[in-house]
């Protein structure tokens, strides 16, 4: 007879973790007291691990329901040796900060913990993300212990074992590198930001608002799913987390009124997908990138802003000629809230303007999240539906820790990329093999990179080669075949999934192309004179707005063939801040804009008397 349990029994093990990990992270990363970063990311990713292994299982099919006793048992023998890992940063802590590099030995207890520790990261990024960066992690270390017997181009010199452990394990440049450091510290600060602002029922004010704002436009839910997901995307960290938030509101409405499902679904993973690159709060890669420049957050964001109002003003014009080309239906009258309630609910806005506020003033990216969180504690006691009580404020911080298990998964399994390029130098070689087939093509150089970085899925260390990098690799969420956004959008509408995909990178065409953009003209990023950004800003406004129609097939009325490449390439001129460009680019779009009219005049009926 086989024993199967509910893992839900162990769920308050796990909110006792997660509050003991908030609870930590506040005071160590802070400013209330220091800890030396090995520590500190050895403490992190162990608990992040046991929260895993206590809360995900091993298959999906077991998801909240009765699995086999032998996986919670295998399970928690997983988290003990979790648990032996963080504990081993705390005992051996003097060694691992005085150790020499390549010189000191690997002994057996660094090896066994060592391989452990890899095996583990493996497994709880297969857990919380799937297959892909599981795969990609695992042939880069396939290729550390076996790529000396590749050719020549591709190959390296050979690594032992010893070197490939320490590297991973005993080093600041694998898992426990950067990308971790940074989700240990920066990004886990923004997660509990969100998780406050969630749990306090203060998020709400972004469904209002995104409701009384399309309540009179035509498509209206589609119209509620950019809004609702631009607002609470900035903080949720996460794009498949964001579509779940707002999707199974938005989604439903929109196949209501009228939109096919794959569409209904794309829309929501598009604008889901746009939260990581919409500032105040932008996705994990930004703090790396911040971390990596030496530039700061607040840059980063500040160049990133009109990029992003034109991914969401380009998603807004597509969806509006869809749904008047179409004549699709309005938000329903129940869904709209009263104006005056929704104004007073305004001031739940505040720990968002505390935060940009903060940021501004020049303090640090992680107190500047800690006080705004702190003032959503504040605020949310003016009002009984917001009201945070104690068991509120351990709710928020254990859902802080669970909202991170993901995104530190993914950070510690970037480090065993990371560390294993790092030692064999392949990323000399590939930029080597990169900058030879391009020649002195810069165009061909950032295609090679666009398309490396969508297969990857992830960023990889002047801004505009940065963020170049970043947009392309937030867009492989959206991306066929591996579209984990895309997938989650399909799933809530009842989907195809790779129609979805599909249809999303339709509709997120515009943020395939800008990153094209600001690297010729870097006035897209607000970086030059005023009357160029200005200027910039004005041409590729108008420039989406082409764009869209032209994919579309509709900008006053039905367009004619040969009139969709002339508003797509219109569009594409004006975009390019440039005079010739955008005049040429003008009178492109100013014809078809003629020729419509003409046409749409034409089609009137004539009244009778």
């Amino acid at each position: 007879m086989k024993l199967s349990v509910n893992r839900a029994c162990l769920k308050p093990v796990a909110y006792g973790v997660g509050v003991a990990l908030a609870i930590f992270q506040i005071l160590f990363t802070g400013g209330f007291f220091i800890l030396e970063p090995p520590l500190l990311r050895g403490i992190h990713l162990s608990a992040i691990m046991v929260l895993v292994f206590l809360l995900v299982p091993p298959l999906k099919r077991y998801k909240g329901k009765e699995e086999p006793v032998v996986f919670i048992a295998i399970d928690l023998l997983l988290c003990a040796v979790a648990i032996a890992i963080g504990m081993y940063f705390y005992v051996e802590l003097e060694n691992l900060l005085n150790r020499i590099v390549y010189v000191d030995e690997v002994t057996n207890v660094d090896l066994f913990l060592g391989t452990a520790c890899v095996l583990l990261v493996l497994e709880v990024t297969r857990r919380t993300t799937g297959f892909p960066l599981f795969c990609v992690a695992l042939a880069f270390l396939l290729y550390g212990l076996f790529g000396s017997h590749l050719p020549a181009a591709i190959g390296h010199n050979g690594i032992s074992y010893d070197r490939l452990i320490e590297m991973q394990f005993l080093l600041s440049d694998g898992i426990y590198g950067t990308c971790l450091a940074t989700g240990a510290t920066m990004i886990f600060a923004f997660i509990m930001f969100g998780a406050f602002l969630e749990r306090s029922n203060m998020s709400s004010v972004f469904m209002d608002l995104a409701c009384l704002l399309t309540k009179k436009s035509q498509g209206g839910p589609a119209k509620v799913a950019i809004f609702a997901s631009a607002l609470f995307g900035t903080i949720s960290g996460s794009s498949p987390a964001n579509v779940y938030s707002t999707g199974i509101f938005t989604i439903p409405l929109m196949k209501k009124v009228g939109y096919s499902p794959a569409f209904a679904g794309a829309v929501e993973a598009v604008a889901s997908t746009g939260g990581q690159i919409m500032p105040p709060v932008m996705g994990a890669a930004a703090f790396i990138m911040a971390d990596l420049t030496g530039l700061g957050y607040l840059p980063i964001a500040t160049a990133a802003l009109l990029p992003a109002v034109l991914y969401y003003w380009a998603l807004l014009s597509m969806i509006h000629l869809e749904a008047v080309r179409k004549n699709l239906g309005y938000l329903p009258a129940e869904m709209v809230p009263d104006s005056k309630t929704v104004l007073r609910k305004l001031y739940y806005l505040l720990p968002i303007v505390i935060l940009i506020v903060a940021l501004w003033m020049g303090r640090s990216v992680i107190s500047s999240a800690f006080f705004a969180t702190a003032s959503i504690f504040v605020i949310s006691q003016f009002s009984k539906e917001t009201r945070l009580t104690f068991k509120g404020v351990m709710d928020a911080l254990a859902l802080s820790s669970k909202n991170a298990m993901m995104i530190s998964s993914c950070c510690a399994a970037a480090g065993i990329i990371v560390g294993v390029i790092t030692l064999t130098g392949v990323g000399y070689k590939f930029i080597s093999v990169i900058t030879d087939l391009a020649g002195n093509n810069l165009f061909l150089l950032m295609l090679f990179l666009a398309v490396t970085c969508i297969i990857l899925g992830m960023g990889v260390p002047m801004i505009s080669a940065h963020l170049f990098v970043f947009y392309f690799a937030i867009l492989s969420v959206i991306t066929p075949p591996v579209c984990v956004t895309a997938f989650a959008g399909a799933a809530i509408a009842e989907a195809h999934p790779m129609r979805t995909g599909f249809v999303s990178c339709k509709l997120g065409l515009v943020a395939f192309i800008i990153p094209f953009m600001f690297v010729y003209q870097p006035a897209l990023l607000l970086i030059g004179s005023t009357a160029d950004v200005t200027i910039a800003c004005i041409t590729s406004i108008v420039g989406v707005v082409g764009l869209a129609a032209g994919l579309q097939g509709y900008l006053l009325t039905e367009a004619k063939i040969w009139e969709r490449p002339l508003l797509f390439f219109g569009g594409l001129m004006m975009i390019y801040p440039g005079t010739y460009s955008d005049l040429i680019g003008l009178a492109m779009m100013a014809a078809v804009v003629v020729l419509q009219l003409i046409r749409r005049r034409s089609s009137r009926p004539v009244a009778t008397a």
